[in-house]
């Protein structure tokens, strides 16, 4: 797996997790609800936040934009007015990015059309995000990959041959592309998740990081999907999920994004090979574990028959293993029962 660097921090090859937080427009369409989520995720120890930016006009026909909208959670009588109720101004993207800055997380947004593209660029984003959808937007992911940024693209309803066409129109002008692995239900359930594509997706793209984009409701499938090689995870977030919204329910609360992030820090740490039996094992097996004892008591000079010895715990002393070579073995000198056995205690060992 190949690094990219996204705002200066090493992704990839470190295997280190990097987590961005998805405020999308669990805001509500207020900028004070917006700063809450960013100082909530930061308090969580992810490395980003991120918003979702629309130009409406240009990104629906215009049917779309003013069909009826009667959903329970509708900001207005049309698609289109639902969506601009949402939508952030430029001013509050600055002063949110300058938060962000403040409290130490990266500050993104998904594009969702090149004039969003265009303001994120002005906004010096340092890397872009492109949604599942928007992967079917050719001219969108060209213009991205020409700006010179890392580039995220989500992967979900994606079949392998449109996967293909994404990586290819991506890294024929950028070569630093993250492909995140997602399932396009909201939430998804554990068994559309399909992990094991991540697998394949680091098996056919070697110079691309692999991530996921976590729909599920839980914190769970994180872990599973690092354990997949995913490095880099993007999970919505809320204040709480009884909010107006659709993505609310099935987004983590303040607590539930904190043992998210732990998770994936503990699978991180927990994944090297190491040298048994540990330090910490010492103790634990020493109880557990066994040796060899006399079965009774000894004179010096006996040769030990198999009836001699028993295995028992703890583990002090020669270990259970050495009953096989202690057999024809001459004492070199008296033994109690069960007394702990050193290999001084038999004839030629020293």
């Amino acid at each position: 797996m190949s690094d990219v660097i996204l705002d200066g921090i090493p992704v990839g090859s470190s295997n280190y997790p990097y987590t961005i937080a998805e405020l999308g427009h669990n805001h509500m369409g207020s900028l004070h609800e917006a700063k809450k989520l960013i100082s909530v995720a930061a308090t969580a120890g992810v490395q980003a936040v991120k918003l979702q930016r629309r130009d409406n006009r240009e990104l629906y026909t215009e049917r779309f934009y003013n069909s009826p909208y009667n959903a329970e959670n509708a900001y207005g009588p049309t698609y289109g007015t639902h969506r601009d109720y949402l939508e952030l101004s430029p001013g509050d993207y600055f002063e949110l990015q300058d938060y962000a800055d403040e409290l130490g997380v990266t500050f993104i947004a998904t594009a969702f059309d090149l004039p969003s593209l265009e303001f994120l660029q002005k906004l010096d984003v340092p890397y872009f995000k492109i949604a599942s959808g928007s992967i079917q937007n050719p001219l969108l992911l060209r213009e991205a990959a020409s700006l010179g940024k890392p580039v995220l693209a989500s992967l979900g309803g994606a079949s392998d041959e449109l996967v293909r066409r994404v990586a290819e129109t991506i890294l024929k002008e950028n070569d630093n592309l993250v492909l995140l692995h997602c399932t396009a239900a909201y939430p998804a359930r554990p068994k559309d998740l399909g992990l094991g594509r991540i697998e394949w997706l680091a098996d056919q793209y070697p110079e691309c990081v692999i991530g996921f984009s976590d729909h599920d409701d839980g914190i769970a499938m994180a872990a599973a999907a690092y354990a997949y090689g995913a490095r880099v995870f993007e999970k919505h977030v809320t204040l709480d999920h009884t909010n107006r919204g659709t993505d609310h329910a099935f987004s983590l609360e303040p607590g539930g994004l904190h043992a998210y992030v732990k998770n994936l820090y503990e699978a991180y740490v927990s994944r090297g090979k190491l040298d048994h039996p540990l330090e910490v094992e010492v103790g634990p097996m020493r109880k557990m574990g066994y040796s060899c004892y006399p079965a009774t008591d000894l004179p010096m000079g006996v040769v030990i028959s198999p009836t001699m010895l028993v295995i028992k715990s703890p583990l002090d002393g020669l270990p259970g293993w050495a009953y096989d070579e202690l057999i024809g073995k001459r004492t070199a000198r008296d033994l109690a029962k069960e007394e702990v056995l050193e290999w001084s205690d038999f004839e030629g060992e020293h």
